[in-house]
């Protein structure tokens, strides 16, 4: 069991630190001619102050933003309208009822693309936070890198417990489990993307049907990556950490029930990819009890070297200070994941936002 702690750390470690490696970063800015910013809110009342102001920063001629304010109960709408006022560089759009069988955000977003005629069109959450030379990065990067398709994981401020174990745990997924070198193969399988940061060429986003196309998915970034490589288009993952930060949630609360809607849905609801995972951070949350119980060099240098794995993780992610809680944080997303499984398998409702799906 020594041994196989010690291989098995050492491969996790080594890994990553490639993988990482073949992250793509950001190129210098060029700023696009012709690009749509769509944003759905709802219930963001939180954050459009600080949306709008990173947003006013970052904005260049060509550029013009959409928001679709979509039935807040709070002041989201009467922030917006006392904000942007007559600013041409802006346009609120009010929701619509959702219809049966469509997700809420997913909805949102085809609303948007509707109305919207510029050639690319920038998907962002109303929680993220960009750099002033943010948009023009990620365009660059998405004429580099040869795709139709682009998304990256930002920062993430995490004030909360949960968050600082569970919010990161995102960023260790995709380092120690997403062939990175092969980010822009065509097979649905390595279909990688977060939706809080998506560009997408319009002709492209188009051919593929859009978010129409995907109108009942809870994890909407993935399954749209998917359409689009299904449809033999490239699609890129980068570092778009630097540029990008998102404060996801501001509770425990917020931090689990949102977590425990989408933990499974993104592995397509199979339970054999799910017991996978939990099998692999089972083994990774057991190490600094092993050692404490059994201690001995190989099991200490495999703990060891899971931390240096993370610390490599944290590195790109810019998430500060919270690589010490890595046994924490496997072990609670074995239980995250080990309860969406169990939901899923009793068939229980998921409500977020006030709305309730099956």
């Amino acid at each position: 069991m020594n041994w196989f702690l010690f291989f098995f750390a050492l491969a996790v470690c080594l890994y990553t630190w490639i993988n990482l490696a073949f992250l793509p970063k950001l190129s210098a800015p060029v700023h696009p001619s012709s690009l749509a910013i769509c944003i759905p809110l709802r219930n963001e009342e939180r954050n459009v102050q600080k949306l709008l102001d990173s947003l006013e920063a970052a904005l260049t001629p060509g550029m013009h933003v959409y928001l679709y304010e979509d039935r807040s109960t709070d002041r989201t709408r009467e922030l917006l309208l006392e904000r942007i006022g007559q600013d041409e560089r802006f346009t609120l759009i009010d929701g619509l009822d959702l219809p049966t069988n469509w997700a809420g955000k997913v909805h949102a977003c085809h609303q948007l693309a509707q109305r919207t005629t510029e050639d690319y069109l920038l998907f962002l959450d109303a929680d993220v936070t960009l750099s002033p030379d943010a948009i023009g990065r990620l365009y660059a990067t998405l004429l580099t890198e040869r795709a139709v398709f682009l998304s990256g994981f930002p920062s993430f401020p995490v004030p909360t417990f949960l968050g600082k174990c569970l919010i990161p745990m995102q960023h260790v997924l995709i380092a120690q489990h997403l062939p990175i070198p092969f980010r822009k193969v065509k097979h649905p399988a390595f279909a990688a993307a977060n939706g809080m940061v998506v560009l997408v060429e319009r002709s492209a986003y188009e051919q593929v049907g859009g978010h129409e196309k995907i109108r009942s998915a809870l994890v909407d970034d993935l399954e749209l990556c998917r359409a689009f490589k299904r449809n033999g288009w490239t699609t890129t993952l980068v570092h778009a950490a630097p540029v990008v930060s998102c404060d996801m949630y501001a509770t425990n609360q917020e931090v689990w029930q949102g977590f425990l809607k989408n933990v499974f849905r993104g592995m397509n609801d199979s339970y054999i990819v799910g017991f996978y995972f939990l099998t692999f951070y089972l083994i990774q949350a057991s190490l600094l009890p092993y050692l404490l119980v059994q201690p001995s060099w190989q099991v200490g240098a495999a703990w060891l070297l899971l931390h240096l794995a993370r610390i490599r993780i944290d590195h790109a992610a810019r998430i500060p200070n919270v690589w010490w809680l890595h046994p924490l944080a496997t072990l609670l997303y074995v239980i995250l994941l080990a309860s969406a499984m169990i939901r899923s398998f009793r068939k229980r409702e998921i409500t977020w936002k006030g709305r309730t799906y099956s």
